[in-house]
């Protein structure tokens, strides 16, 4: 009679298997919400970025026109515009350029001044000093605060 050999035996059992594949799966969903949220920071700062160097390219081109250049906020998007009729606030016609963000919130706060634009005049400065809060999905915040006299990303 033959001796069984202990080579015929070998192998993972169907509930090995599985504990592999559900150890593998709980840590890529950990690290797949690591991402998410790592991902919309860095959407955020892109965002605060953005509308800065459009606010700068707003004060540049304000500066020796013969109108003022804006900015329109809206829930998650802004435009910027050119205030051809000089009344102080966005009307249709007049955008320039603008941007729009999926899962970023921007809201604006200033008492002073409604949400029909702020206006850069043709001094290069704002009109009214604001603060600008860009908000993501988690929370994350950054804020841009337009005074007189400069403009800084928080």
């Amino acid at each position: 009679m033959r001796a069984r050999s202990s080579l015929c035996c070998k192998g993972e059992s169907i509930i090995e298997v599985a504990i592999i594949v559900a150890i593998i799966g709980v840590l890529a969903s950990l690290g797949f919400a690591s991402y998410r949220s790592l991902k919309a920071k860095y959407d955020l700062i892109y965002a605060a970025h953005k509308i800065y160097a459009d606010m700068e390219w707003c004060r540049e081109k304000s500066m020796g026109s013969a109108h003022g250049y804006g900015l329109y906020f809206g829930i998650n998007s802004y435009k910027v515009f050119l205030d051809t009729n000089d009344n102080g606030k966005f009307d249709n016609g007049e955008e320039v350029k603008g941007g729009s963000f999926s899962h970023i919130a921007l809201s604006v706060s200033n008492t002073n001044v409604s949400n029909n634009g702020y206006i850069y005049s043709r001094r290069g400065s704002p009109v009214a000093s604001f603060t600008l809060t860009i908000t993501d999905e988690y929370s994350h915040t950054k804020y841009i605060r337009v005074s007189m006299f400069k403009t800084r990303i928080e």
